[in-house]
C-alpha cells in the first residue's frame, strides 16, 4: 500500500504553530533539508521592535499638501528591546498640523465592503475607466483619490492603517498559493523565486525546475521568503483587479506577492522603478522607507542595486503593516521589510508606472522627429565644419577659440528648430502600442463567453 500523502499546506501550517520563532533551527528528519536551505538563519537575530515610530520629517511637496509621510499613533510605547525604533518612540501622539481626510489615524476600525462583492458591482459599470476610477478609491480608501494624486503621488509615501484585519478578504491568501504549488506549473526563477537575508547578504536559492510544493514549503520552514512573480497568471481575482487598475493608470499593472516566514528578512533595502502599492494581506511586517539619496535617484528609470544599512540614513517612515493596511511610496524611495517573531506576513505588491515618463516619450519622439528633419530641411542635412575636430570634443572644453561658440550656437539653433517635426500624437501613439502589448485582457465572466 502507498504511504498516505502529506499535504503540503500543513507544512505551513506546522510552521505558524511552532512555538520556535526561528524557523530553520530545526531538521526535518524525513525528508532532510536541501543544501542551499540549510544556511538559512544560522544565527539568532535581533528581535525588531513592534512598535510604529513617528517622526515629524516630511519631503516637501508643491505647497499645496502638509501631508505628511508618516500616520501618527495612539498607541503605547512598545516595551519589545532591540531595533532603533525601540529608543525613538516618543511618548503619546504626534500629530501634523493638517493632513487630508482619510488620513488620520485611530483605533477606530475602517470598515468597507468585500472585495468580491465591490468586483460584482464593477461589473454593472459600463464605463472601463469609472470601473477603474470605483477599484482604486476602495484600495486605498478612507483617502480621496483626486487628493492622493494631487499631494503624494511620485512625491513621498502614505500609510493607510485600517485597523480591519479582514478588509482585503479574498484578494489572495497562503491557501490559495498552496493551491497553485499543487495544481499548476509554478517554474522556480520564472514564477517563483525563493530568497533571503541574513547579516547583510542577500541570496537567491532557486533550484531548476517545477516548483513542487513539499520543497517550496521546506524552504519556506527553513527562513526562506517564497515571492510569486506574477499570480495574476494563477488568481482570477487578481488578474481582475489589475486588469481593471490598468484602465486608471495608462500603463501595464504588476503584482508580485511575498511570503515570509516569522523573524526573517527576504530581500536588502532597495528601490524600485514603479509606483508600489503594498496591500498587507496576512500576519504582518516591520517597515522602514527612507528618502532618495540624492536629485539622479528620483523618481529613476531603473531599480536600484541591495544597499547595505551603511548606505542608508534615518527612515522617513518606520511603521508595523498589519492586515488590511496599505502602504504606497514611490519609486526612487529606498526601502526594506521583515518580519517580527510573532508572525508571518503576506503581502502583495501591486505596481504601475514601469517606464511610462515623459522621457521614455521622449526616446519614441525624438528618433522619428529627426527623420522627419533630415527628409523635409536640409539645414539639417548640411556637413559639419571641415576643422571642427581641431576645437570641439571633450579635449577642447577649455578651450577659448571663438569658433566654439559658433558651433554650439548652431546646434541650438538645429535642437530648437526640431521640436517643429516633433510627431508628438505618433510617439503617443507608440506608447499606447506598447500600453496594448503588455496590458492584461480584461477577465471574462461566464455570461460574457
Amino acid at each position: 500500500m502507498a504511504p498516505p500523502r502529506v499535504s503540503a499546506f500543513a507544512v505551513f501550517q506546522q510552521v505558524k504553530q511552532e512555538t520556535n520563532p526561528q524557523l530553520g533551527l530545526e531538521k526535518n528528519n524525513k525528508g532532510g533539508i536541501s543544501k542551499p536551505s540549510q544556511k538559512m538563519l544560522k544565527k539568532k537575530k535581533k528581535p525588531r521592535s513592534k512598535a510604529l515610530l513617528m517622526k515629524s520629517e516630511a519631503q516637501e511637496g508643491d505647497g499645496s499638501c502638509a501631508l505628511q509621510p508618516i500616520i501618527s499613533s495612539n498607541k503605547k510605547k512598545s516595551s519589545t528591546k532591540g531595533g532603533k525604533a525601540a529608543s525613538k518612540i516618543p511618548n503619546g501622539t504626534e500629530v501634523p498640523p493638517q493632513r487630508l481626510k482619510g488620513t488620520e489615524s485611530s483605533s477606530r476600525q475602517h470598515v468597507g465592503p468585500p472585495l468580491n462583492s465591490v468586483l460584482q458591482d464593477l461589473g454593472k459599470i459600463q464605463n472601463s475607466k469609472e470601473r477603474a476610477k470605483a477599484l482604486f478609491e476602495w484600495l486605498i480608501s478612507p483617502v480621496n483619490p483626486d487628493d492622493f494624486f494631487r499631494c503624494i503621488w511620485e512625491k513621498k509615501p502614505a500609510l493607510i492603517k485600517r485597523h480591519n484585519s479582514k478588509y482585503f478578504n479574498g484578494f489572495f491568501s497562503t491557501s490559495e498559493f498552496d493551491r497553485i504549488l499543487r495544481e499548476d506549473n509554478v517554474q522556480f526563477g520564472v514564477n517563483l523565486d525563493v530568497t533571503s537575508y541574513t547579516e547583510g547578504v542577500r541570496e537567491t536559492h532557486n533550484p531548476p525546475g517545477r516548483a513542487l510544493p513539499l520543497v517550496v514549503w521546506d524552504y519556506y520552514k527553513n527562513g526562506c521568503s517564497l515571492r510569486l512573480l506574477n499570480p495574476q497568471s494563477f488568481s482570477s481575482t487578481v488578474w481582475n483587479v489589475l486588469s481593471t487598475l490598468q484602465e486608471l493608470f495608462g500603463c501595464m499593472v504588476g503584482a508580485n506577492t511575498y511570503l515570509t516566514p516569522p523573524s526573517t528578512q527576504g530581500f536588502a533595502p532597495h528601490y524600485d522603478d514603479i509606483e508600489a502599492f503594498v496591500v498587507q494581506l496576512e500576519g504582518k511586517k516591520h517597515w522602514r522607507v527612507y528618502n532618495p539619496r540624492n536629485s539622479s535617484e528620483m523618481l529613476p528609470q531603473f531599480s536600484s542595486g541591495n544597499f547595505t544599512d551603511g548606505d542608508l540614513g534615518e527612515p522617513i517612515l518606520e511603521t508595523i503593516l498589519e492586515a488590511g493596511d496599505l502602504l504606497y511610496f514611490p519609486r526612487g524611495f529606498i526601502h526594506q521589510g521583515d518580519c517580527l517573531p510573532d508572525a508571518h506576513s503576506l503581502h502583495i505588491t501591486v505596481s504601475s508606472f514601469q517606464r511610462n515618463s515623459w522621457l521614455d516619450l521622449l526616446d519614441k519622439l525624438l528618433p522619428a522627429a529627426l527623420q522627419i528633419a533630415a527628409e523635409e530641411d536640409v539645414e539639417f542635412r548640411k556637413g559639419l565644419p571641415l576643422d571642427y575636430l581641431d576645437y570641439m570634443g571633450v579635449q577642447n572644453v577649455e578651450s577659448s577659440d571663438p569658433r566654439r561658440k559658433n558651433f554650439i550656437e548652431k546646434t541650438q539653433v538645429l535642437m530648437r528648430k526640431l521640436a517643429e517635426y516633433a510627431p508628438v500624437d505618433a510617439a503617443v501613439d507608440q506608447k499606447a502600442k506598447a500600453f496594448l502589448h503588455d496590458c492584461l485582457p480584461p477577465v471574462l465572466t461566464p455570461g460574457m463567453i
